[in-house]
């Protein structure tokens, strides 16, 4: 089957998924989540089955007819349409749609660049929302709370949209304002999850859907809250203040509530015109992303889990004397935006993570498995053949296992279809296991960054980079020398509490 072709093939099924669910826990939902969250959840699904099952049937009659060229204006109205619906609807739908946009590296080229959209130029909500929720969270409307507010959004995402702004003293700042009735769609849309999962635990018997569900309800949850978020981007900012190249925007809180987030305004090119670079600015980059992930997981126990294109900012600094010109002169840095969905990691976790590679390092088959029923992997020993368990762990975390290793699509086109295909290659080993609570979002991260990398092309000594931070060894590259010593661990409170109250 073709790739294009199991890409609608998937599409009608979901449909087939979705109107199932909505008849099978519809009453069910009323009684136990209140009449607003349940036609939410009931409005959400629907939009997206009949999608689904509309391109489906169209699919049905174009393909019959044998037109290429009408199945390439199929898919081309199909990805306009599903964009349309994903970005229109926010929520955890719209960013399933902006993973999806960076993990599934081989859709076809009308899939990905529409998706791409999702990133940060979805439909903005209109200003007069904007204030109200500006007036209702400052106390007086944004025209009045800034010298200068721009009624057009820079950029619109899942959870809110950005406007550039001015503080009273010129200051120039970015305000992201949260859709009204977010969280209720969030909420609506982690229901359905809950549905999905449990009949995707028919395929995969070792899957505890309750697990998923929960750890991203709590990090979605806590999303909502920018109060929360805030605390986290100036922790991150003070971790790696004086940084050669982490740059992270100042929050300013006498601006800021728990729908309204204010930091100061940065700006740069997109991780798309850096994958136009050369080989070695390419490897470059991928090496600072990657090093800010290591960093932060073993140096603050913590990580925003939300690697995508849109949270990058990459710029290049005048250093020196102010005299001083040229290209030698400059650095490359990278702004690191949307601190949200960060992830605090208990020190065992992390132990975890260190040891998992450990042992697959040593290529010993019995032990991994051992160590997958320890960590909650597994329920016991016997379910996975030691040698396919290693066979897996071998493929996914090749590039912390290798001395050197390049990133490509097609390595991780064939490690998302070992992942989560349970008709695939490794579908003995998936259909057995499960994902931890605590590893769910530190998975989205690995599978999220190293797509990235296959994009850029990347090369380099990840797993020496790696054993930099899990074991302290000296620096690998020279970026390793120059970043020595961060982040900064004399911070405030390096794993501050949640806001109680927080999200819906």
């Amino acid at each position: 089957m073709s790739l294009r072709r199991r890409t609608t093939t998937w599409v009608g099924a979901a449909a087939a998924l979705f109107g199932g669910a909505i008849v099978a826990r519809g009453v069910r939902s009323i009684r136990d989540k209140g009449w607003l969250r349940s036609w939410e959840r009931f409005r959400r699904s629907r939009r997206l089955a009949l999608l689904g099952a509309r391109r489906w049937l169209r699919f049905q009659w174009v393909s019959r007819r044998g037109d290429e060229q009408a199945v390439e204006a199929f898919h081309l109205r199909t990805a306009e349409e599903v964009v349309e619906a994903l970005g229109g609807m926010k929520g955890a739908v719209m960013k399933l749609g902006q993973l999806v946009s960076v993990v599934a590296v081989g859709l076809p080229d009308t899939y990905a660049e529409n998706l791409r959209s999702l990133q940060q130029n979805a439909p903005p909500m209109a200003f007069g929302l904007v204030e109200q929720v500006v007036t209702s969270e400052l106390g007086r409307p944004p025209r009045t709370v800034f010298r200068h507010f721009e009624t057009e959004p820079a950029a619109a995402a899942s959870i809110g949209q950005v406007h550039r702004a001015a503080l009273a003293d010129g200051t120039p700042v970015a305000v992201k304002v949260q859709y009204p009735g977010v969280d209720v769609a969030i909420q609506a849309d982690l229901d359905n999850a809950q549905v999905l999962y449990g009949f995707a635990r028919m395929a995969a018997p070792g899957l505890d859907p309750e697990q998923l569900v929960g750890e991203l309800r709590d990090r979605m949850s806590e999303e909502l809250d920018y109060r929360l978020e805030a605390q986290r981007q100036e922790l991150f900012r003070r971790a790696y203040d004086g940084h050669p190249w982490v740059r992270i925007p100042r929050v300013h809180q006498h601006v800021s509530s728990r729908r309204v987030l204010t930091s100061d305004w940065v700006s740069g090119e997109s991780f798309y015109a850096v994958a136009d670079r050369s080989t070695v600015e390419r490897d470059r980059t991928a090496e600072q992303l990657f090093r800010f992930w290591t960093g932060s997981v073993f140096g603050l126990g913590m990580f925003n889990g939300d690697p995508h294109p849109g949270n990058y900012f990459f710029a290049r600094e005048r250093t020196g004397s102010p005299k001083a010109a040229g290209r030698a002169a400059e650095r490359d840095v990278i702004w690191f935006l949307d601190f949200g969905l960060v992830k605090v990691f208990a020190n065992e976790h992390v132990r975890q993570l260190g040891e998992q590679i450990s042992v697959l390092r040593t290529g010993d088959g019995d032990a991994l498995v051992d160590a997958m029923v320890r960590f909650g992997w597994l329920r016991e020993p016997g379910l996975v053949r030691a040698e396919r368990a290693l066979e897996y762990g071998r493929l996914v975390f090749r590039p912390l296992i290798e001395p050197e290793f390049t990133y490509t699509r097609d390595y991780m086109a064939e490690v998302v279809e070992a992942t989560f295909m349970v008709d695939g290659p490794f579908g003995d080993v998936i259909r057995q296991v499960t994902l931890p609570r605590d590893h769910v979002i530190l998975n989205r991260i690995v599978i999220g960054l190293g797509a990235l990398f296959s994009r850029l092309g990347a090369t380099g000594p990840w797993s020496a980079i790696f054993d930099e931070h899990l074991h302290g060894g000296p620096p690998a590259t020279e970026l390793g020398r120059e970043a020595r010593g961060w982040p900064r661990r004399a911070v405030d409170a390096l794993h501050p509490p949640s806001i109680t109250g927080s999200g819906a």
